[in-house]
């Protein structure tokens, strides 16, 4: 298992961070978690872009994000997570509007 730590700070751009914010991974079959980091206030809404295959089984409940990594090769797939504040309602993404900012990935080795 793998996990990537989740962040919310309405001030920045992007509002959502992931850490590692490149995740590597070796060949093989594995679950890859996301959770909310320290005490964010938040829940989770969505996550997109990652192809089936080699990810399948994606699990969002309001605390935790899953999904199974079954690669054979090697690939570069970057991620969008998207969380809504508990203080506001408002929905925030790790997409930034600044241009050349880099979206979170996951990179099979």
């Amino acid at each position: 298992m793998t996990d990537i730590t989740v962040t919310l700070d309405i001030t920045a751009n992007p509002a959502v961070t992931c850490t590692p914010k490149k995740l590597s991974v070796n060949r093989g079959n594995q679950e890859i978690k996301w959770k909310p980091g320290g005490n964010e206030t938040f829940t989770f809404k969505a996550l997109t872009g990652l192809p089936d295959p080699p990810f399948s089984l994606l699990d969002i409940t309001s605390d935790e994000i899953t999904v199974q990594d079954n690669d054979t090769g090697p690939g570069t797939y970057g991620y969008t997570v998207e969380v809504v504040s508990d203080a506001n309602g408002n929905t925030y993404s790790t997409s930034s509007s600044t241009l050349g900012d880099p979206v979170p990935c996951i990179k099979n080795n």
